[in-house]
């Protein structure tokens, strides 16, 4: 790892604490270097407030903002030049006369897309990238999704017993798959998604929440796929802190929240109406709960883009079947022991890389 990937592994780690406040707006980290010390750094924490870019030159401290002009400013992803609610972080740069800047990738939104890049090389700006840096692709994969394929950043989460069932045959029994720290863990994840799924089985049988209440912060917005209309707005998931979205063939009335007409059946169709939908309300990056039906619709449509499976070491001897993603194009990314737990996390694609890209 030479300097600059150094440096931008710091700005994908600061990228990745945005949580699910951030909206579909890009998780950008920000870092300004200067000789080999850190002199500033920032996040983007909230749609529609302060960039990452601006956070980070904000907080250098009075006796060091004479150097801001000498520093390195490195960035996740491309500087936007769209003056919006914020104005534009390329004007910004230049401003503060920074001489070079170091992205990861460039930003694939609309009026940007190598736009900045262009800007900030014919002001004289030496801009450095690393098109091909994992782990700010990573931080970035949310915002590329939803503006390449038109639809929010799926995960798929589950836990399965040792011997591979989600649930034991008999549907009235008690259990927990998963030990208290992955329980936590799922609610940290939950913090930094936008919306939660699950289906209509998994809320009449289970009747969850869906909140981040063993972790403090923001919860997913939940959503709740309901072809055969089998709910009746009363269950738990339709009180809780977060405007509930149901989709389903028969609206009732909810408490909060609305109820969304889809067709009565489940395919790769309907999902692809349910992910516009979530799109359009600025829903970027959501994690897919359950039941089977809906983990498996999902699979085989091929609409998932990662997948993170618990295994417990409970025994059900029976039940229903885990799906498997590796039997869907998934290839393993990870492999980890929570406690008694394991998880294994699987990628289903890749971003296409494109020749323009390339550092320079």
């Amino acid at each position: 790892m030479n300097t600059d990937t150094k440096y931008l592994f710091r700005t994908a780690q600061l990228a990745l604490l945005g949580d699910s406040r951030v909206l579909d707006s890009p998780r950008v980290g920000s870092v300004l270097v200067h000789g080999q010390k850190i002199i500033g750094e920032g996040y983007h924490q909230q749609a529609g407030k302060a960039h990452a870019e601006v956070n980070c030159l904000n907080s250098v401290i009075p006796e060091n903002r004479h150097l801001i002009s000498e520093s390195t400013l490195y960035v996740s992803l491309e500087p936007c030049c769209i003056v919006g609610k914020t104005g534009a972080c390329s004007t910004l740069i230049l401003n503060h006369g920074i001489k070079r800047v170091v992205i990861g990738q460039r930003d694939s939104t609309p009026g940007v897309d190598g736009g900045s890049v262009e800007l900030l090389r014919a002001a004289g700006v030496e801009v450095v990238e690393y098109p091909d840096f994992e782990p700010t692709r990573i931080a970035g994969q949310f915002r590329e999704t939803l503006v390449t394929k038109h639809r929010p950043y799926v995960t798929l989460k589950y836990a399965q017993s040792a011997d591979g069932y989600l649930r034991p045959a008999d549907r009235a029994a008690e259990y927990w798959i998963t030990n208290p720290i992955s329980r936590r863990l799922v609610h940290r994840w939950r913090a930094g998604k936008t919306a939660v799924i699950v289906g209509a089985r998994t809320v009449l049988d289970d009747n969850p929440s869906l909140t981040t209440r063993l972790w403090p912060g923001p919860s997913p917005r939940p959503v709740v796929i309901d072809p055969r209309g089998r709910l009746t707005g009363k269950e738990k998931v339709f009180s809780g802190p977060s405007s509930p979205i149901h989709y389903t063939s028969r609206p009732v009335e909810l408490p909060r929240g609305n109820s969304v007409v889809m067709p009565n059946n489940l395919d790769k169709a309907t999902l692809e109406l349910v992910l516009q939908d979530l799109a359009e309300r600025r829903l970027a990056n959501v994690t897919v709960e359950g039941g089977a039906a809906i983990l498996n619709t999902f699979l085989t449509s091929g609409l998932w883009d990662e997948a993170k499976v618990f295994t417990g070491e409970v025994h059900f001897g029976g039940g229903v079947v885990a799906p498997e993603p590796g039997a869907y194009g998934g290839k393993v990314t990870a492999s980890y022991a929570v406690g008694s737990d394991r998880v294994v996390e699987y990628r289903n694609f890749v971003i296409a890389r494109r020749p323009d890209l390339r550092s320079g």
